[in-house]
């Protein structure tokens, strides 16, 4: 993808064109077109790539959103954005529109093999950890999310560079930086905390898959600790015997969890609790069950064990923190092993 970035001047303010433009107006949006399914030829061990490729391409604000890209940006092979290069040529491979029929029965696209996206992928460092088995392909997308995350950075802060200064001056710095911050926070009953997030760059990936986790630390004489931190896959503990449906893996979340022993500032041991509940959901809910313990006798063991998951999934308020003021259950329907918002 070739660097495009054009502006102008309208009255004062920056009028941006090309990925620019689109990065920076972009909003998540479910309103796309359908696309005929197409298979993804296992190539090696490539099968666990395209396991989360194929989802990939049917969750549709981010195929909206290449597509998007495409219209508006040059291909280039010396790109400096090669996995948004690669995720373009891969969507511009599926056809829009209703399944072919012919003589009673639907024709379906050639399956192909998405070689150029795994050409991008083994020029980056952080996928050379990748052992190229079944359970790499929850790993795998948080990767290849992580790197379109970077590449969409990159770029943005170019994006911020043409605004004039009265721009700069109203905008929020934390759509540029990443860090940290702290506040103090009155909750219910007026009940005082002190709270901490991490702060992350607001790209269009994070718009899409980014959620956020509030975790709240209690020990007796001390003001809560609050601590608000992003996640893009919810990870779910399966293995308790209570888990019986991804439903009940999401209230297990939230459970209340005793930390025995724990210091506090003057030295003091006392007996706190430990609380996880959902600050906010994201549009797209990746929700990773993990199948995998460590076992003191065996070492790591795999937990064989049926959930059970919903086509529709609704979230319970109780797991979302009061401070959202959640009264109903929050929708979600299932696509591909993954879940989005309705």
């Amino acid at each position: 993808m070739k660097d495009t970035t054009k502006s102008a001047k309208t009255n004062g303010h920056t009028i941006l064109h090309g990925i620019d433009n689109v990065l920076h107006n972009y909003k998540v949006s479910f309103d796309g077109k359908l696309i005929r399914p197409r298979g993804l030829v296992n190539n090696g061990n490539m099968c666990f790539m395209n396991a989360i490729l194929q989802p990939l391409a049917h969750i549709s604000p981010f195929y909206a959103l290449v597509k998007e890209i495409s219209k508006n940006v040059a291909h280039s092979f010396k790109s400096k954005t090669p996995l948004i290069d690669s995720l373009v040529m891969f969507v511009n491979e599926f056809q829009e529109g209703p399944d072919v029929e012919t003589k009673g029965t639907i024709e379906y696209e050639d399956a192909f093999v998405p070689e150029y996206v795994y050409d991008a992928l083994r020029g980056l460092k952080r996928f050379n950890s990748m052992r190229g088995r079944q359970e790499d392909a929850e790993e795998f997308l948080g990767f290849l999310l992580d790197g379109l995350h970077e590449e969409f950075m990159s770029i943005l802060p170019k994006i911020e560079e043409l605004q004039d200064d009265s721009d700069q001056l109203n905008h929020d710095s934390t759509n540029v930086t990443e860090g940290a911050s702290e506040w103090m926070e009155v909750g219910p009953r007026n009940r005082t905390s002190i709270t901490r997030a991490t702060e992350v760059m607001e790209t269009p990936i994070k718009k899409i898959f980014g959620g956020q986790v509030r975790s709240i630390l209690r020990c007796p004489g001390s003001k809560d600790s609050v601590t608000l931190e992003p996640f893009q896959a919810l990870q779910l503990d399966i293995a308790p015997d209570e888990v019986h449906t991804i439903e009940d893996a999401l209230l297990n979340v939230t459970k209340l969890d005793l930390i025995d022993g724990f210091t506090t500032s003057q030295g003091i041991q006392v007996e706190a609790t430990r609380q996880t509940l959902i600050e906010t959901l994201p549009p797209v809910l990746i929700l990773h069950l993990k199948r995998f313990e460590y076992d003191s006798v065996g070492g790591i063991q795999k937990v064989h064990k049926h959930i059970e998951y919903p086509i529709d999934l609704k979230v319970a308020p109780e797991i979302v923190s009061p401070s959202k003021g959640v009264s109903k259950p929050i929708s979600y329907k299932l696509l591909g092993g993954r879940v989005f918002k309705i």
